[in-house]
């Protein structure tokens, strides 16, 4: 006499309602059958190459790390990108050649102002040259990329359009 121990037999084939006779086992096999057909298909990470986690390039500007190597590539050319290349660019060139030249050129226009109109004022102020440097030469409060009055917004004319019936949270249709 042969015994099958329960060890010996598949999950398939544990013995509940549906398998107590061999059809239910066969008909149990031919539900797995369309199971199998029905798997979902998607596509693993939608298709794009990935990165692990050790080699994930990262955007120091941005603070923003990739996993996924098209949104690397993306991201090169994205608006934010490029907007903080175009702020490192005219910090380094405000502190190359901007902030230099303007303060010589403020300095070129003091010493102007000294010989020319300075000896004038002075006479008409009824002091000596040193008052009256001393009272025009005072600190210009000089405006820098990241020292500065605060940001005016511009004002523009905004023109809201309505939708046509008022329907919350907004109509599709306008």
């Amino acid at each position: 006499m042969l015994r099958i121990s329960r060890a010996l037999l598949a999950e398939v084939t544990t013995i509940n309602s549906t398998t107590a006779s061999v059809s239910g086992r066969l008909i149990r096999i031919r539900k797995k059958s369309k199971w199998i057909d029905r798997r979902s298909t998607r596509v693993p990470h939608n298709g794009k190459d990935i990165w692990y986690f050790g080699d994930q390039p990262s955007c120091a500007l941005c603070h923003v790390r990739f996993r996924f190597k098209q949104d690397y590539e993306a991201h090169k050319e994205s608006e934010l990108h490029v907007n903080r290349l175009r702020w490192v660019e005219t910090m380094d060139w405000w502190k190359e050649t901007g902030e230099p030249a303007y303060l010589k050129a403020s300095n070129e226009e003091w010493e102007w102002f000294e010989q020319h109109v300075l000896p004038t004022k002075a006479q008409e102020m009824g002091c000596t040259l040193d008052e009256a440097r001393r009272v025009y030469r005072q600190a210009t409060m000089t405006e820098t990329p990241t020292w500065h009055r605060l940001l005016q917004c511009p004002t523009v004319k905004q023109e809201v359009k309505e939708p046509r019936d008022q329907r919350w949270p907004a109509s599709p249709k306008w």
